[in-house]
């Protein structure tokens, strides 16, 4: 991929003296608008590492639309879907079921497939829809890494209260089913989490989480 060659670019660092130097790539403006929007909206706590997965998934994002798949996950497909099965199901949904949730949401058939693939045997008929939820989230083309992720689940549209609060218990529980999903955050940062969490308040926000990460790592 073009990133894969950007990796051993070696950067130009000599200066410009004129105007005639300068040759500003049609769409940079756009690009570098979204880029700042993204980093603005998810606080990453490293963001060379949050850059380098950004541009990375750019470059995928678009190799799979050169090869012809270019379906994308949007954060209000997860939205919708989650809404839908907190209005029509209880913990567990039948596949089938679910696949017709799916659909109605816009969730991409081929995402669901992948999805499903990644966390159902062929021997299970059902599942928690909060975990299918949960594992959608690590698709999102916006989601980056774990601050990102968390901005998501504790979005009212999502598992949040109107505050952007989840009780601490239930936020634990889906957190370290992401973590089994998505490899973004490593078992022993996770713990110390989810130790400092333990000592905070009952309800966890993302500035409590953000704040539990930081003393965690």
């Amino acid at each position: 991929t073009a990133f894969a060659r950007l990796q051993t670019m070696v950067l130009d660092t000599e200066p410009m003296y004129c105007a005639e130097q300068i040759a500003i790539p049609e769409n940079l403006g756009e690009i570098l608008k979204a880029y700042a929007k993204e980093v603005i909206r998810q606080q990453p706590a490293n963001i060379f590492e949050f850059s380098a997965r950004y541009f990375a998934q750019l470059d995928q994002q678009e190799d799979q639309y050169l090869d012809g798949g270019s379906e994308e996950l949007q954060r209000d497909h997860v939205v919708r879907l989650v809404m839908e099965c907190k209005d029509q199901l209880k913990e567990e949904v039948d596949l089938a079921k679910l696949r017709e949730i799916c659909e109605s949401a816009g969730v991409p058939s081929s995402i669901v497939n992948e999805t499903l693939e990644l966390i159902v045997t062929e021997e299970e008929g059902q599942l928690q829809w909060k975990h299918f939820a949960v594992a959608l989230c690590s698709r999102v083309s916006s989601v980056q890494e774990v601050t990102g992720f968390v901005r998501l689940l504790l979005d009212p549209g999502m598992f949040g209260s109107e505050a952007g609060e989840v009780h601490k218990a239930e936020f634990m529980a889906l957190f370290d089913w992401w973590s089994s999903v998505d490899a973004a955050i490593s078992a022993e940062t996770k713990s110390a989490l989810f130790a400092a969490l333990d000592d905070g308040p009952d309800m966890v926000s993302y500035q409590s989480f953000y704040d539990a990460l930081k003393a965690a790592q």
